[in-house]
């Protein structure tokens, strides 16, 4: 089975980051009494240790800088991302509002913040994901879930604005890789996932330069801008309390060369196989471990065309997701 080294970071999701299970303890705060709000326009972790409310669009400070926007009350917001050979890998973030529990954070696999909604949104996770062990023939049957899934078509829009190569039909060719009747090494699966390209946007990705993620517009969009030096692609999915998804957008990174022909060459990074892993994360797929050589696999290499297709995990991940 063919594989490669596409290094991916914080993952949508976005599309990278491992997960894997893992508990942390909740560290409490006494900088502010349960029930205050927490003040100022940006609210850090030891603040929401102590189950200070906090109003939606309010700004979380994670410890690496990045800054992501208070989802709305019983929703969340998960990013993931790919990176470039040798890059430092982003850590996996998820905020989650659970209302007058207040706000948890999971970094990786660590959690912090409020710990009633550290409790509650732990809990609700371990109910919806379930890992599968890496078989030992044809490459490996692991694959990972983040906690998410859509029960409707993906509608989204593309916003060409800085794109290094034509990038809409890598794109769709990347979404659509994950849809209808699947089979890798002998074994099919049929993935109900679907999405459909609506339009050229106007809007940019719901994705900030430093790998965080804005609030939500329901608008899946897919698009380019700055990221942090080595992150590919980052992708931010808002999903509501019940894992139920309702926003996916995709942000590439204008650093870097990219191909999207046929056949590639050089030190580019092939959109469509970039793509692909991303979409994974659009769907609800996280990582597998990186000696996977799965699309789903944290990491790989210049021209890696290879991406483009599923291997066994993946399709037995996106057939148990759908």
């Amino acid at each position: 089975m063919r594989r490669r080294r596409l290094t991916r970071v914080i993952g949508a999701v976005v599309g990278g980051v491992v997960l894997a299970s893992g508990m942390t303890a909740v560290v409490a705060a006494p900088a502010e009494a349960a029930g205050t709000s927490c003040t100022g326009d940006q609210v850090t972790l030891r603040m929401l240790a102590s189950g200070c409310a906090v109003a939606s669009g309010t700004t979380v400070v994670v410890p690496d800088g990045r800054t992501f926007a208070v989802p709305a009350p019983g929703t969340s917001v998960a990013a993931s991302s790919v990176a470039a050979p040798g890059a430092e890998e982003l850590a996996d973030v998820v905020v989650s509002n659970a209302g007058a529990s207040g706000i948890a954070v999971r970094i990786g696999t660590g959690w912090r913040g409020a710990p009633a909604a550290v409790t509650r949104e732990r809990s609700a996770l371990a109910t919806r994901v379930a890992t599968a062990a890496p078989a030992a023939s044809c490459g490996s049957s692991a694959y990972s879930k983040l906690g998410y899934r859509w029960t409707d078509t993906i509608d989204w829009y593309y916003n060409s604005n800085s794109q290094r190569v034509y990038g809409l039909t890598a794109l769709q060719r990347a979404a659509n890789a994950w849809n209808g009747t699947l089979t890798a090494c002998g074994r099919t699966r049929t993935s109900d996932a679907d999405n459909t390209y609506v339009r050229v946007a106007k809007q940019a990705p719901g994705v900030t330069s430093t790998g965080g993620c804005t609030q939500s517009n329901r608008y899946s969009v897919s698009g380019w801008g700055t990221l942090p030096t080595g992150t590919l692609g980052l992708t931010c999915v808002w999903y509501r309390g019940d894992g139920t998804a309702v926003e996916a957008d995709q942000r590439y990174s204008t650093r870097y060369l990219w191909n999207s022909a046929t056949t590639c060459s050089g030190a580019r990074f092939d959109l469509r196989a970039v793509a692909t892993h991303e979409w994974g994360h659009s769907y609800g797929l996280g990582h597998t471990a990186d000696d996977t050589g799965l699309v789903m696999a944290p990491s790989g290499g210049y021209c890696d065309t290879a991406s483009r297709t599923l291997g066994l995990g993946d399709v037995l991940g996106i057939g148990a997701l759908y």
